[in-house]
């Protein structure tokens, strides 16, 4: 009777012992490869930007805004690229904006959101249109169905440009 309670407790935990080994073993092989190709997706991102950039040198600057995650200054002076978080209709979304040594903005795009497909999402495609343009979701008063993540996308733009403000007066 012991038999019966005892033996499938001891089964079970030494399933849960192994599985539990197999994802640490996986885990280790697979991080150093997924942080690897984040940092290339990110440099990509940032030459989709600043085509003319040669390399990319990161600012660390306390007084830039706190929605500035990253900042990054071009060594031959094309521009500046700035990464920024943003909280839209679906959670946080994270812009990559390109501007160029006047304070104008090159390109932005959306690195990473959660915004609902087809309602939300039609700002980043609406941004590409306005920029290739010459202008920049600044210039967009509304959107109908994207309030709050074109709310969002602008103040990412706005926090940009303070950033570029921040470090070139620097």
């Amino acid at each position: 009777m012991k038999n019966d309670f005892v033996m499938p407790i001891l089964a079970l935990s030494l399933i849960c012992f192994v599985m539990a080994g197999a994802l640490v073993l996986v885990n280790n092989v697979t991080h150093p490869i997924i942080a690897e190709a984040a940092i290339e997706r990110a440099e990509t991102a940032r030459r989709d930007i600043i085509p003319g950039a040669d390399e990319f040198v990161l600012v660390q600057d306390e007084r830039l805004p706190g929605s500035v995650v990253e900042a990054y200054t071009t060594t031959n002076g094309a521009g500046y690229i700035f990464i920024v978080a943003a909280r839209g209709y679906g959670g946080e979304m994270r812009v990559i904006s390109g501007v160029d040594p006047d304070g104008a903005i090159i390109r932005s795009m959306v690195h990473s959101h959660s915004e609902t497909v087809g309602l939300g999402t039609i700002i980043f495609e609406i941004s590409d249109y306005h920029e290739a343009g010459g202008g920049s979701l600044l210039d967009v008063d509304a959107v109908a169905g994207s309030t709050i993540t074109l709310h969002a996308y602008r103040q990412a733009l706005s926090d940009a440009l303070a950033a570029f403000e921040i470090i070139r007066g620097a």
